[in-house]
């Protein structure tokens, strides 16, 4: 007997399958706020990176200052094409760039090989990065516990976790036989490599820091970590703090939410599209501009009431750990006072971490002071900068470079995530660890008309 299709049934049909994708999408809006209760056991491993030559696990002390809280199971990945015991690079990520997941395959590695590609690199899970949640981060309700938040998840132990892989692999044989390494970040992941370098420089060579800066030298020269909007685009600055005077003063979302817009076109080196955005908030009859803000809104990434949302869930502390390690010293002391004091990235910053803040306040946990001393570093280190870069003003390269003795800075007209001329960073990127600052391989790349830097063009440095 055939079936025949009506409408009834067809509507009904429909009903169910969103019924059903309903069920499914509440189950995992569960299961991703769900407090984690349990970890990795010793010897066990995520079905969809099981161990072989290029993805190996390792125990590692849940806090290095207490071997006695015992082990959790990390792992770090091994580039397709590792060459065991050649030059080999760390790609340092910190917690709020979440880059390094659950990758099982060559085109897994595109993203990194795109920076890396031709080079043995090696990539580390973080502590707190999902999968690897720690339990012991919550109270019994389920709540954050700030001091063992920033404890246990803080960037302190997440570099003895990077020495603990260094060790690893040279007990293993995969690195060079006096078990240096080469060490690569980028923004936040760049002050990760500085920090590193403070405690284990002995066992680089080689550093690479891009588009980044230090909360400490910030400080030192009496600048806020992150750039001032009005140094990038004064328009948008004196707008924004138009709009950010009139608002209700207990809401920040409105005004948080149209801050991390700007925030996000601006790492990309968008002045114009940041200038349509204030515009459709600022002109009624700016329909145009209205699209464009409309356009950019619907991009999840850009949409800061669901990132809002996605960073308060218990798998995501890890991000306002880190954010309030680099931030938090700066957001206590944030009041912009007229246009030239706005800081897009505080703007959003201070909404999303009011609970650290508030933690803070009422005194349970410290403001992390990050202080470096970048001198003793004896090994090679370059610096990139970025002409267009909101996220990071360009003096801040110069400080960073003039901080370590064997150092040279690459200045480019580029945005905070430098995607103008990828195969020319590439080759830059890879002359650098293969043959070193002083080589003519090198010095080819600073020569080229993409790199800014005029003074040191044709700097001989010394060792």
């Amino acid at each position: 007997m055939k079936y025949k299709v009506t409408r009834k049934n067809l509507l009904l049909l429909i009903c169910a399958l969103f019924l059903a994708a309903g069920i499914y999408g509440w189950h995992e809006y569960q299961v991703f706020n769900a407090v984690p209760t349990t970890r990795l056991a010793a010897g066990g491993y995520y079905s969809e990176i099981p161990p072989d030559e290029n993805h190996r696990y390792i125990q590692i002390p849940i806090d290095h200052q207490d071997p006695s809280l015992g082990n959790f199971t990390d792992f770090y990945l091994l580039s397709p094409g590792f060459k065991v015991g050649s030059g080999v690079v760390f790609w340092l990520f910190d917690n709020q760039q979440e880059a390094v997941g659950m990758i099982n395959s060559s085109e897994d590695f595109e993203y990194f090989d795109a920076d890396l590609g031709g080079l043995s690199y090696v990539l580390i899970g973080n502590r707190g990065v999902s999968p690897t949640l720690f339990p012991e981060v919550f109270n019994k309700d389920g709540s954050v516990n700030y001091p063992l938040a920033l404890k246990l998840y803080g960037s302190n132990q997440q570099i003895d976790d990077i020495e603990a892989v260094r060790r690893d692999m040279q007990s293993k044989g995969l690195l060079p036989q006096d078990g240096k390494i080469m060490v690569y970040g980028g923004s936040g992941g760049g002050v990760l490599v500085q920090q590193y370098l403070d405690k284990y420089g002995e066992h680089v060579s080689r550093a690479l820091i891009a588009s980044s800066g230090g909360p400490d030298l910030a400080r030192k020269h009496n600048v806020t970590f992150m750039k001032n909007t009005y140094d990038s685009n004064p328009s948008v600055a004196e707008s924004y703090f138009a709009l950010s005077q009139v608002k209700d003063d207990d809401d920040d979302s409105d005004t948080a939410s149209l801050a991390f817009m700007l925030f996000k076109v601006g790492l990309e080196g968008d002045t114009e599209l940041q200038k349509k955005i204030v515009s459709s908030k600022t002109d009624m009859l700016a329909l145009g501009d209205k699209l464009a803000y409309l356009k950019t809104w619907l991009v999840p990434s850009n949409n800061f009431p669901l990132i809002h949302l996605l960073l308060d869930a218990p798998c995501e502390l890890e991000v306002k750990v880190r954010i309030y390690e680099l931030m938090g010293e700066d957001l206590e002391n944030y009041h912009p006072a007229s246009s030239r004091d706005i800081c897009l990235g505080y703007e959003w910053s201070k909404v999303l971490l009011a609970d650290f803040m508030k933690a803070h306040e009422d005194g349970i946990i410290p403001i992390t002071q990050i202080n470096l001393n970048r001198s003793r570093y004896r090994g090679e280190v370059m610096v990139w900068s970025g002409t267009a870069d909101q996220d990071f003003a360009e003096e801040m390269g110069h400080w960073l470079s003039d901080s370590y003795p064997h150092s040279r800075l690459a200045v480019f007209d580029d945005a905070h995530r430098r995607q103008k001329y990828p195969d020319y960073y590439r080759e830059f990127r890879r002359a650098f660890f293969t043959f070193g600052l002083n080589s003519p391989d090198v010095q080819y790349y600073f020569n080229d008309a993409r790199q800014l830097n005029v003074v040191q063009k044709n700097l001989t440095v010394r060792n």
